[in-house]
């Protein structure tokens, strides 16, 4: 590939030349384009954070079942989509791959 194919491929070369501004779709590259988040095409089910006693809302996202994501759940009237340290964590609690998974 030679180095002005490498060059146009950069979005600030592309943005100079057709004479945009830097913002939004202008400085996306194609590989930025076709991204998307990982709890697009997830199913969610509402739950309360395991740790403590007080209750907050949880979102988690599954797809296939298997674990995608966990997240506060903004229309929890405790937590209001917020997670404490421990309740962000409970993602790490379920998919540890040093988790014990028989009564020793």
């Amino acid at each position: 590939m030679s180095p002005g194919e490498l060059l146009s491929k950069w979005p600030l070369v592309r943005q100079i030349r057709e004479r945009k501004n830097g913002t939004g779709l202008d400085a996306m590259s194609k590989k930025t384009r076709a991204a998307h988040a990982r709890t697009d095409d997830a199913e969610v089910a509402r739950s309360i954070c395991p740790y403590c006693g007080v209750g907050c809302g949880q979102l988690i996202y599954h797809k296939h079942n298997r674990l995608v994501s966990i997240e506060g759940d903004p229309e929890s009237p405790i937590s209001q989509g917020n997670l404490c340290p421990k309740g962000a964590a409970s993602y790490q609690l379920l998919t540890h791959d040093r988790r014990e998974l028989k009564v020793k």
